[in-house]
Formats: structure tokens, sequence, C-alpha cells
């Protein structure tokens, strides 16, 4: 087979060919379907680095520091010599130069980008070849005719729904509206599986109990469609997602994007491989270490330290020395007094060194030393410990803000970049009612965990569904659904919410009967799905399910099309709530809708436009 030049290998990204590369690294169907093609012809590095390549390039919501730990993660995988994935590059020499002028100074992005510049276009070359190849095979075949069900025109009787993001609000979402015949759904995130997130720090300190954390969306999206990307803009009075330069319209549009945390505790990673191979390399550090720093004593922060602190390692250091840093005056800031004192008094049991009223200031990077320094002037070299950030959670609505919809999408973000919503998890903007937000990147002050993330999901669908049936939507709390949780559910009592017991078998099956078992860090990813889509309709787990909507029959389209045009002009709020959300106010107001104001308002400021009311 003749080699392709850089420039004919561009050329091939950018044709609008049915199995482009470019379309087969934003479908989830056929991306699986090379991975393992290149698997089996042990060439798979090089998608997993082009992947790498693609999050460093798109994903803006990252420090400075995040950014250069993403570069040399990138270079330590694929580049260095003996890197557990290397590329074979003419040009790793020159990186590895371009690297040490570079070692004085923080490594921005566009600059990360131009030393892997030159690899990326092998790396092109490189798949372009493969493609050929691929296209051959029975993979192609399969794959497509699968990825062609999921891109076939849907009815003009469905309604469509968008979800941008699948973790635990976006799964949820999609697992229950998936299966009705009314709807389409289209998935839209980063990754090309849903990851369990309860269980990462099992998968760091104790790699061998745990499960692959990972499961595709295609496992639960069956008639829908999952795109893999990340989004560009949302605009046309908000009923249409751009994305990969295409523009995917909608009747609903769910943002269930979360939250990141400036570490791997949280990933966006495109691969499950890639991010399995960086969590491993995360617990080779642990398990070798003598010393670790985790800076941030919330919940997270606690549970790495008690995990670490707790265990025996097969190592030269079979006990790890765990220092833990907060800036606030407390641990674990937002727990009760009693909840607070239990987990103090088992963390210092475990040995662990609590240092409260601490902010840590700097990361330096400079003479070869790297590490942290705190306000006292203490310094924590990377050398000496493992360095574990459980602080610095982003909100990931960076795309609202630069929105170009009319009128505007980022008046539904408070001054903390969080989405506000109503009591319904519908967006608290006047004119947008077809917009839900669940999860992390909410307003709603609830204990942030991947529980109240799916027990918002299942909020969000009920009420599409009753909106489609002509009924007003309903807020947390009420008729079956579960009002998100204030406290921490999950670890135990006696060790402040800390740590994880043993469920029973029978515990496990009869997880229904209890609330106090209602708890997803008991479970695995796969336990989790199950629970999720086998959970009866009336269920105390995750609250009441909707029932099954088919496409109507034709005599019944104008009643249901009227009824549905009323249930969208629903109230501000609910009469009776007793929710709190996080704004500019601890608690927003229960009357006195001031809707009309801020229609007449942008009415008024936008008179003399096109924008249509």
């Amino acid at each position: 087979m003749n080699k392709r030049s850089n420039e004919s290998t561009r050329s091939l990204l950018n044709e609008h060919t049915e199995l482009s590369l470019q379309r087969i690294l934003t479908d989830s169907i056929l991306l699986h379907s090379f991975e393992l093609y290149l698997t089996h012809d042990w060439s798979h590095e090089n998608l997993l680095f082009i992947e790498a390549v693609n999050q460093l390039r798109h994903d803006t919501n990252n420090t400075s520091k995040d950014i250069e730990d993403m570069f040399f993660r990138i270079y330590n995988t694929f580049i260095a010599v003996g890197a557990p994935f290397e590329i074979n590059i003419k040009s790793q020499e020159q990186i590895e130069q371009k690297i040490r002028t570079t070692q004085w100074i923080i490594i921005t992005r566009n600059e990360a980008l131009e030393i892997l510049k030159d690899a990326e276009e092998e790396v092109l070359a490189i798949l372009g070849n493969k493609l050929e190849d691929f296209l051959r095979t029975s993979f192609a075949t399969t794959s497509s005719k699968q990825s062609k069900v999921h891109s076939e025109p849907i009815s003009s009787l469905q309604r469509r729904v968008v979800i941008i993001g699948g973790g635990f609000t976006g799964f949820t979402v999609a697992s229950i509206l998936d299966p009705m015949p009314l709807f389409h759904v289209t998935l839209i995130d980063t990754k090309d599986s849903f990851e369990y997130t309860p269980h990462i720090v099992t998968k760091l300190v104790s790699p061998e109990k745990s499960s692959s954390l990972r499961f595709s969306h295609s496992s639960y999206i069956k008639n829908g469609k999952i795109i893999i990307g990340y989004v560009e803009d949302v605009c046309e009075d908000a009923k249409c997602v751009k994305i990969n330069g295409e523009k995917i319209y909608c009747d609903y549009l769910v943002l269930a994007t979360g939250s990141s945390y400036a570490n791997q505790l949280k990933s966006t990673d495109s691969s499950s491989l890639y991010r399995t191979t960086g969590l491993n390399n995360i617990a080779n550090k642990i398990k070798n270490s003598h010393k670790i720093l985790i800076i941030g004593a919330g919940l997270v922060g606690c549970e790495l330290a008690a995990a670490i602190a707790e265990k025996k390692f097969d190592s030269v250091y079979p006990k790890k020395k765990v220092t833990l840093v907060e800036a606030k005056d407390r641990i674990i800031y937002r727990a009760d007094e009693k909840q607070r004192k239990k987990a103090e008094k088992f963390l210092m049991g475990l040995g662990v060194k609590i240092i409260v009223n601490e902010r840590i200031i700097t990361h330096v990077s400079e003479g070869g030393q790297q590490g942290y320094y705190d306000a006292s002037g203490n310094f924590y070299s990377s050398d000496e410990y493992t360095i574990f950030l459980a602080t610095g959670v982003k909100v990931n609505t960076s795309f609202i803000e630069n929105s170009t919809n009319d009128p505007p999408l980022d008046t539904c973000l408070d001054k903390n970049g969080l989405i506000r919503v109503r009591p319904t998890l519908q967006v608290d903007h006047w004119k947008y009612n077809h917009i839900f937000a669940g999860g992390d990147a909410t307003n709603i002050i609830e204990e942030k965990t991947a529980y109240a993330a799916t027990i918002a999901g299942v909020c969000i669908a009920r009420n599409i569904c009753r909106i489609e049936k002509g009924k007003e939507p309903i807020a947390q709390g009420n008729k079956g659904l579960l009002a998100p949780p204030r406290n921490t559910l999950h670890g135990i009592k006696s060790h402040g919410g800390i740590g994880k017991k043993s469920l029973s078998y029978i515990e496990r099956k009869l997880a229904f009967l209890n609330p106090t078992w209602q708890v997803l860090k008991y479970f695995n990813e796969k336990q989790f799905l199950k629970i999720v889509q086998e959970t009866s309709k009336n269920s105390k787990i995750i609250g009441r399910l909707p029932k099954v909507l088919s496409i109507p029959m034709e005599q019944d389209q104008s009643t249901i099309i009227n009824s549905r045009l009323h249930s969208q002009q629903v109230h501000w709020y609910p009469k009776k709530v007793t929710l709190s959300y996080k704004s500019d106010h601890s608690v927003r107001p229960t009357g006195n809708d001031n809707t009309d104001d801020r229609k007449q308002q942008y009415i008024k400021d936008n008179s003399n436009s096109t924008a249509a009311y």
C-alpha cells in the first residue's frame, strides 16, 4: 500500500465521505469497532494518542497547571522511550529537545499543541493508512450498519431529546427515555462510555478489588444516537446544539455536564483504555510512595486519605504517611459538627495528619523541582510526596457562557457559573421551558453525589413525560420524586460518613426496602445499571419512574399538541417548595414571579432587532 503524505491525510480527514476518520472519532459504535481492529493489529496506541491530543485541544475548563499535567501525561504515555503506549514516530527526539528548552516555564495549551504538532501529523498519516485496511474488514461492515440504524431520520411524530453530558444525570435520563417509542435521544459526551465515579477511590488504592468502572454508552442507548465531542454552541432559540461542525435539533435539551476536578478523580478521557492506563499509573505511584499529600479535606479528600491510610500495601513502604491540608477551619465543611468530629477522630486514629486553616497558594516548577508552597512558606516537593488535589471543583458550563443564542442563555448562570434551576429542574429562564439541568452543574444546595445526580435524572425524565401528556412539571420531593439529599447518605456513621461497609448478598438484593442502602458506593457500575434499568416504577431507591409513552395515534395528535403547549407555560415556583438553591441569595423566592418583567425588558432592549419572541 502506498504511503499517503501528511497533506493527503489531512484531505482525507476533511472529506465528507461515509466513513472518514473524523466520522469514526465522533461515532461511539464506529470508534469502538475501529479501536478493536487496531488492537488486533497491535497499533491501537495511535488512536489513543489522537484522542488524548484532541482532549488537550478542546478541554478548555482547565488551569495552566492542568494543561501542563495533561501534556506530560501524553508525553509519558505515548512519546517517552519505553512509554506504555509508545508510538513509532520520527519526531520523538525533536519533541524531547523542545521539552528540555521549556523545563523552566509552565507550558501553555498552544505551546503544548505546537510541540506535539509533528507527532500528531505522523500519527494521522498512520491512521489514514490503517483506515483503508479497516474499511475492507467485517469490523467496518458490521459497525457501519449499526451506526446507520442510529443515524436514520427520526419519525416526525417523535420528540427529540438532546442530552449534553454522559454522567449520572445524563445516563439516567437516557436510560429512561430511550426505550420509549415517543422519544429519540441523542447523547453528546466527550467520552465513549459512562464512568462510575463512586468507585474511583477503590480503583486508585485497591485496583485488585475494583471493576472496570465504565460501560459503553451504546449499552443503554439502543434506539437513539451517541455523539463524541465538545459542544461548540447552543443556538436557534435554544433548539439547536452545534457539535463537530454539525447541527443537532431538539424539542427538549438536558444540560448534564457536571463538574471536573483538577486531577484524574474525574476524567474526560474519551477512551476507556487510556483512562484505565492513567488510573493504573496513579495506583502504582500510591503503592510505591512513602508520603502522600492530599490538598482539600472535603468528603472526597477524606475518603482518599482514609483508604490510603487504612491499607497495608505490598511495597517497600507498606504503610503511608498521609497529610491532609484544608484551607478552611475544619474538614468536611458542609457536614454537621457531630459527623465532622467522628470523621476527624477516625482519620487521626489511622495516623492521618490533618492541617486546617492552611492554604496552598502556588505550584512551582523550577530548577528541576516541582511541588507546592503553602501560605506559611512550607514546601511540599513532588519528589518527596505523591500529591493529590481534591479541591478546585470546576463546573462544566463554559459552553453556555459562549453560546450565541438570542436571548442569551448565560442569564441562567449564577456568579459561580452554576446553572440556576427551578424546583422542577427546568432552567430558570423566562423563555425556555424546554431546557432542563441536573447534577453538579446546578445551583441546588444538595450533597453533590452520584446519587443526587441520579434522582435528578429521574425528575427530568418524568417532567419531560408529563409535559408530553399535557401536565405541569412537578418539583423534586413531590408525587413520588425524591427530594435532593442535603446530607451525605453513604459511608460508615461511626466514621463520620467515611469508608464503605460490606453489604451481604441479601442486603444487596433487598436494597429497595431500606433507604439507608440507597448508597451507590456499595455497588459497582454493572449493579448500578441494573438498578436504574430494572427498578420498579414506584421504586423508593431512585424515585417513581414515568410510564412508557408511545407515538400517539393520528386522531390524538392535535389534542396532545395543544395540551403540551399549555403545560409548558408553567408557574415559575410551585406553591409548596421546600428546596434550597445556590445563587446570589441563599434561598430562592417562592412567589412574586417576575417573568413578565424580564420578558418586557428583553423586548424593549431588542425592539429594533430581528430576534423573535
